[in-house]
């Protein structure tokens, strides 16, 4: 098992090697990240979704125990680590946020799908799609509307929470979100045998098989400027912040490690006899690097996403050898 994952996941990372040395050329300045983001994530990632959901089994639903257990486990793991960051570790609170979102929200789209799909197969894409949903909807929304309930106003948004405020949080991730409409179509499409023309679904398998190398090659490039924003600010040390530097290896450790033990935990305690793809679903989707969208989240909403940036590259650089070893002890 630890060789098939690794060869499965190998030519994944290695993709965004060749993004991350793309990025050295002029071809590739740094207006280029945000064209490409765009691209994947309203056009290649919504096309992968719709048709994987559309050509999958959708006749025996989604497992009430993969849901569950997948949101428990990510809200549970979130709420133990805002305590051990704001009384245990004893950070601020927008810190503690920062690093909340950091060691809780994995790169569960762009490193997620493909990842599943790479290690257990296409009939693993419609498990993929529902996990990533889960997490997304969770941190997306979640995270946003915590803020700003719980920040101060000032820290990074100037003005006191309010209803609208955060009903415009919700709508923006929810309805806004394309992935999700891609979800709801190709569930449409699945559940009542829509016919689709053949020219039409032949266009969104072109746009699809851009999602994963397309995602891949973006991450990479994401990596280098996150490198050089660091080098720019300096590393992050957090002075004047008690505990901080502890907080990098609890934040690495907590992604890669604690996370998806949990998602094991709980697999194996409330629902031994899941179906194994679902089964390696959720604890695949639970070991993936940090987000790189967390950095986005977390400078807007706490003013304090240096630390993350650098958890985004240690935990992806890390997550070669740790993925593989996870599956190898833990997949059925």
């Amino acid at each position: 098992m630890f060789l098939d994952v690794l060869y499965g996941v190998l030519p994944l990372f290695f993709v965004m090697l060749v993004g991350y040395g793309a990025s050295y050329s002029p071809k590739f300045p740094a207006s280029v990240e945000p064209a490409l983001n765009v691209f994947v994530f309203y056009v290649a990632l919504p096309a992968l979704l719709y048709r994987v959901v559309a050509h999958a089994n959708v006749s025996e639903g989604v497992p009430g125990a993969f849901l569950g257990i997948s949101a428990g486990a990510a809200l549970g793991f979130a709420l133990l680590c805002w305590v051990t960051y704001r009384y245990l570790v004893r950070c601020s609170a927008p810190r503690a946020m920062a690093g909340m979102l950091t060691t809780s929200f994995g790169n569960v789209s762009y490193l997620g799908i493909p990842v599943i799909l790479g290690v257990l197969g296409p009939s693993a894409g419609f498990a993929a799609g529902m996990g990533q949903l889960v997490h997304n909807v969770i941190f997306m929304v979640g995270f946003p509307v915590l803020a700003q309930l719980m920040l101060p106003a000032g820290t990074a948004h100037p003005h006191k929470p309010s209803g609208g405020r955060i009903l415009r949080t919700i709508r923006q991730a929810l309805v806004y979100n394309p992935v999700t409409w891609a979800m709801l179509l190709g569930g449409a499409v699945a559940i009542w045998q829509l016919p689709v023309p053949g020219p039409l679904d032949e266009t969104v398998d072109l746009l699809a098989a851009a999602a994963a190398p397309g995602a891949l090659f973006t991450i990479g490039l994401s990596l280098r400027r996150t490198v050089q924003r660091l080098r720019q600010r300096g590393v992050p040390t957090g002075a004047g912040e008690p505990g901080s530097r502890a907080m990098m290896p609890l934040m690495v450790l907590g992604k890669l490690v604690a996370l998806p033990l949990l998602t094991v935990a709980l697999l194996l305690l409330l629902a031994p006899e899941l179906d194994p793809l679902w089964f390696n679903t959720a604890i695949l989707m639970a070991a993936m690097p940090t987000s790189a969208t967390a950095y986005i989240m977390a400078q807007a909403d706490t003013g304090d996403g240096e630390p993350t940036a650098l958890a985004i590259v240690i935990t992806c650089v890390l997550s070669v050898v740790v993925l593989p070893v996870l599956s190898q002890l833990f997949l059925k």
